[in-house]
């Protein structure tokens, strides 16, 4: 439009358009065209190769593939040190979530800012948040596993007793905390609000009991830093499968009587109640040790029972047996015994000494009886020194004292069994009945009886110190026998011991005969004895 030169200053002569013409107002026939510029399309999220759009789809992606998201999510930044791509696509993804309500959008920046962007919370925790805040009404998810009333019951019931499984490996992650309230967002789970909280102060408490508890054994001590932790969450948790299995535990062991058990005694007065989760736990598992405790008490105390009645009678017969050997005793050092031991020293080492005699004839008396008669002198001398020698020896032994007066048979067919043994004891007599002879012959009678002398000493010398057999072995056989059978000395067969572990009471029963046998029996007319005989004659 322009000014027309031939108007007046404040004046407008005519308008001049180029192009079409404005509208006016007024005008009916205006168009009016109306420019809408197209809204930009949001950029899907792409999860193991399938993109998502919508907080359900990407829920349901994040159930099927738990470990790729928490790799793209959360792990990237952990191996670089800087936020990851992963990440950052996440997070732009969520910003540009349309169609949320105020209060998704309030939960959205507390699940962003104090859950996925806290350094201390682990990744699969950080998965557990964003999935339970994209999909609240879908099922809970833990590491690809599906989280129910039903399976954390069972991780409570069975994994708390296994360090291996499924259960145990839930019952773990349960334990490192946070858990609980990650899944308190389903709605599924929505009971478990304030769970962990009511568990962290239980299990607190319990400790400091358990803690002060007098005379808790070892293992109950060691199981109350443990495996009770999960019982106490059982009893917290607001479903009937963990409160049917606990019941089931607490009617299984029957407690011990009030008084029996101190330690149980003093956590039952403390529990809190039975329907409280010390309570249930006292009751369930503490009563289990408990009555195992009181058990074992019994058992010792019978067992006691038992050792006293068995020293008992174990004293009475080391008494009796104590009184036979001592009756055993006087009999052997009676001074008839003695005189009777005297009596058949005499002829027995007579008997020897008369057994050396012929010799000296067979060797000299056919051509100088002198000399035979001499020697046999002597050797009758020879005799009465070795007698001189044992005789204190013979007078000690007593009635022990048995020469085979009676039984030279026997004692000779023993003695064929030792050729050379006999051979040697022969050559001695023959060699000394020779050189007697010689010197009696060569030296004349005072000087070979002066010569005899110290041989006289050598053969009292040597029965006196025991070079002589002392027809003894019954009394040693019978003072070994009364030594080893005394309490203490360790001598139990193994056929008793291997009678005493037997699981038939008969074969115990006469294990403990046999045991007390051991101790009694020493009398001469006893079966003892005549065992002792059969014994020596198998010999």
């Amino acid at each position: 439009m322009t000014r027309d030169a031939e108007s007046d200053g404040d004046g407008v002569s005519g308008n001049v358009f180029h192009g079409p013409a404005p509208f006016q107002l007024g005008d009916r026939n205006v168009q009016i065209n109306h420019f809408h510029q197209a809204a930009p399309q949001r950029r899907p999220l792409v999860l193991a190769g399938a993109a998502v759009t919508t907080r359900e789809e990407l829920a349901a992606a994040i159930r099927g593939n738990w470990a790729a998201a928490r790799r793209q999510f959360f792990e990237g930044a952990a191996t670089t040190g800087a936020p990851s791509d992963g990440w950052h696509g996440l997070l732009a993804w969520l910003h540009a979530l349309d169609g949320l309500t105020a209060d998704d959008l309030t939960a959205q920046i507390e699940l962003v800012d104090h859950r996925l962007r806290d350094d201390g919370l682990p990744a699969d925790l950080k998965l557990l948040h964003l999935l339970g805040w994209l999909d609240p009404e879908g099922e809970a998810v833990w590491r690809g596993t599906v989280v129910t009333p039903e399976s954390l019951s069972e991780a409570l019931r069975i994994g708390r007793l296994r360090e291996s499984g499924p259960e145990w490996e839930l019952y773990r992650d349960l334990c490192e905390g946070g858990l609980l309230d990650a899944l308190s967002r389903f709605t599924v789970l929505s009971a478990l609000r304030g769970t962990q909280r009511a568990w962290d102060e239980a299990w607190d408490a319990w400790r400091q009991l358990a803690a002060q508890a007098p005379g808790l054994p070892t293992e109950a001590r060691e199981w109350a830093e443990s495996g009770a932790r999960g019982l106490l969450l059982a009893a917290l948790l607001p479903y009937p499968e963990s409160k049917a299995w606990l019941r089931a535990g607490c009617e299984r062991v029957a407690p011990p009587p009030a008084g029996e058990i101190e330690w149980y005694d003093w956590l039952r007065a403390r529990d809190g109640g039975s329907d409280t989760p010390i309570g249930w736990l006292v009751r369930a598992d503490f009563t289990a040790f408990a009555a195992a405790q009181a058990e074992q008490q019994r058992h010792q105390a019978a067992v006691d029972r038992q050792n006293q009645r068995m020293t008992t009678v174990l004293d009475y017969a080391s008494a009796l047996r104590d009184r036979q050997w001592a009756d055993y005793e006087s009999r052997r050092l009676s001074p008839t015994a003695r005189l009777g031991a005297v009596v058949r020293a005499t002829l027995w080492l007579g008997a020897w000494g008369a057994a050396t005699i012929p010799v000296a004839w067979i060797i000299w008396g056919w051509t100088l009886p002198d000399i035979a008669a001499t020697v046999s002198w002597y050797l009758v001398a020879l005799t009465l020194a070795a007698y001189a020698g044992w005789l204190p020896t013979v007078v000690r032994l007593g009635a022990a004292y048995q020469p085979p007066l009676r039984r030279v048979r026997e004692w000779a067919r023993a003695a064929r069994g030792s050729i050379r043994r006999g051979s040697i004891r022969v050559g001695i007599v023959v060699g000394v009945v020779l050189i007697l002879g010689v010197l009696l012959h060569d030296v004349g009678s005072i000087v070979t009886t002066v010569l005899l002398t110290p041989l006289l000493a050598v053969a009292f010398y040597f029965a006196r110190i025991g070079a002589l057999h002392d027809w003894a072995d019954d009394h040693r056989e019978r003072l070994r026998d009364y030594q080893s059978r005394r309490p203490g000395s360790g001598g139990i067969p193994q056929s008793i011991v291997r009678g005493a572990q037997s699981p038939s009471a008969r074969v115990r029963a006469d294990a403990y005969q046999a045991y007390v046998r051991q101790f009694t029996g020493l009398d001469h007319g006893r079966k003892d004895d005549a065992d002792r005989e059969n014994g020596r004659r198998d010999r």
